[in-house]
């Protein structure tokens, strides 16, 4: 099976399960009490039990038989017979199947919100209205057009929602009389559209989320996120018959092609090893952010740069990789990790190879593309806005943040010095092996190396920790580097499954997260230049399962 037809055959399978597999059901569409009953069987009590957690059961269980058959494949390849390696091709691209369903609460084990999420509330909302709301507006203008529909009466004084200006809770009274100025900015038609598309989100929360949702921190894309999410969410009101179904679909859509773009490029072997990664992680699973509005945007162009890198599409390498960067922040380490392997080879050769500056050519024209686009389209104080909200939330306390900080706070609480000095120390220890192991990586290693720094340098919240699957494109060269991502990926299930809800679970997570990523650039440099870059050198990738021999016959 060559290796079109398998990426071929990929996308078949992933088109269909994204498009046309059956979707959540909107709580939209639900009775009140009913929609009640069906979201917080999403959120089961301390203890687990409930259908997340069973979920999480199962999703470990593929993760560790993925585990075991790629090892088998990776370990004991040398003395498979043709056979073995048959059923270990076939295991494994099943499990990755299963991964992938495993992701959509295989598409009848719903939490029922659909589009009619919490997260798209803010997302939809927030880019759709940003030049009336800002990012200061969401809460006050929802609760005042709420309020107006008598769906959100102020209630008693205990009843507190966020003050997006000062980012502390308040009565609803308050946070109502700050919005009093609101149908004046959107006018008449504008307001009304307002209030319908609100409705659609807000009208069948249940209490608990409706306080959770006003406690939350309001809306914080980036402006240029804001302008892609702004422009799409223009296209139909989610109060239109399709429409909500349409836009769940748009990540699916692209998820799913952004797996194809892999196995073809990286062949069917990483494609299963990330999308078995992707699938079945308990940190980003679908209860956070599933079928949720572009959120898979930076995610998408992560890995599609480290494609276009492979197939030395340097232009557009950087494009995407600008925008992934410029959509998300904290994926400018991938950036980082191509120009750092310029430098170093700049600096052993005084030579500067012409794919850099093409790469170079190509970030500034993704930034000049988002960022000048959405400078010039967005009110001229957006820019300033973002800074300012970006600070304050970057000063609360978040439960679920994980990284070197969160270790360090960890294991030494109330011990701020140490805790820097350690963090200080492992940084300083993880440049110095990461820059050691560029000395044997090819130029889109070097930006998939990058992901590893993402734990060491920042502490994203947990359900961005999918950006370890662009680590596992390495595996294309160096098969270990897959192992020791599955083996993170099954501890991190195992630790959540042990402490489901607890705020232990990320701080646990999070030194497996530093652990893993010190193991993948030891394992570059464990591996050396061993394995060539065999498709820049026009042959087969050696991650085509040694890979794409035929299976059959």
């Amino acid at each position: 099976m060559t290796r079109s037809a398998n990426g071929l055959l990929l996308l078949g399978i992933v088109l269909f399960l994204g498009s046309a597999a059956p979707g959540n059901v909107s709580a939209g569409d639900l009775p009140g009490k009913a929609a009640g009953a069906a979201l917080e069987t999403a959120a089961p009590p301390l203890g687990g039990g409930g259908l997340d957690y069973r979920l999480n059961v199962i999703r470990t269980a593929i993760l560790l038989a993925g585990l075991g058959i790629f090892a088998w494949r990776t370990l004991g390849s040398s003395g498979a017979s043709r056979r073995a390696r048959r059923a270990q091709w076939l295991l494994l691209l099943l499990l990755a199947g299963l991964g992938y369903a495993s992701y959509y609460q295989f598409f009848e084990y719903s939490h029922a919100r659909g589009f009619a999420t919490t997260d798209n509330f803010h997302y939809y909302m927030g880019s759709k209205y940003f030049e009336e709301l800002g990012y200061f507006g969401l809460y006050e203008c929802s609760l005042t057009a709420l309020g107006e529909r008598g769906l959100q009466a102020p209630g008693a004084s205990s009843k507190r929602a966020r003050n997006l200006h000062s980012m502390e809770l308040e009565p609803y009274s308050v946070i109502k009389e700050q919005g009093a100025h609101c149908p004046d900015d959107f006018g008449p038609e504008r307001w009304a559209q307002f209030g319908d598309d609100l409705v659609f989100f807000a009208k069948d929360w249940p209490t608990h989320l409706q306080e959770a949702t006003w406690h939350d921190h309001g809306y914080h894309p980036t402006p240029p996120w804001t302008l892609v999410g702004g422009t799409i969410a223009e296209i139909g009101a989610v109060t239109a018959p399709g429409i909500p179904q349409i836009l769940s679909r748009l990540e699916r859509v692209l998820i799913a092609l952004t797996f194809v773009a892999i196995a073809l490029t990286f062949g069917i072997e990483t494609a299963c090893l990330v999308i078995l990664i992707w699938g079945t992680g308990t940190l980003w699973r679908y209860v956070w952010v599933g079928d949720a509005f572009l959120r898979h945007l930076w995610w998408a162009s992560a890995l599609l740069g480290i494609v276009a890198l492979r197939r030395r599409g340097n232009l557009m390498g950087g494009v995407a990789l600008a925008s992934a960067g410029i959509f998300r922040i904290f994926p400018s380490v991938l950036a980082l990790g191509y120009m750092a392997h310029a430098t170093r080879n700049w600096l052993s050769t005084s030579k500067l190879d012409a794919g850099v500056l093409r790469f170079v050519g190509g970030a500034a024209l993704g930034a000049t593309l988002l960022g000048l686009g959405s400078f010039l389209a967005l009110p001229q104080s957006t820019y300033p806005d973002f800074v300012a909200k970006i600070g304050d939330f970057s000063s609360m306390s978040v439960t679920n943040q994980m990284g070197l900080k969160v270790v360090a706070d960890f294991f030494f609480p109330e011990m701020p010095k140490t805790a820097l000095a350690f963090r200080a120390l492992v940084i300083l220890g993880f440049v110095g092996v990461a820059w050691r192991a560029l000395r044997f990586t090819a130029a889109w290693e070097a930006a998939a190396l990058g992901a590893c720094l993402i734990p060491i340098l920042s502490a994203p919240t947990n359900y961005y920790f999918s950006f370890f699957v662009v680590a596992a494109l390495i595996s294309a060269r160096r098969p270990g580097v897959g192992l020791i991502l599955l083996i993170a990926a099954g501890s991190w299930n195992l630790v959540g499954l042990v402490l489901y809800q607890q705020y232990e679970e990320y701080a646990w997570s999070s030194l497996i997260a530093v652990l893993a990523s010190f193991a993948v650039v030891l394992e570059v440099i464990r591996t050396g230049n061993r394995r060539p870059d065999t498709q820049e050198e026009g042959e087969v990738s050696s991650t085509a399962f040694r890979s794409q021999a035929p299976i059959s016959g």
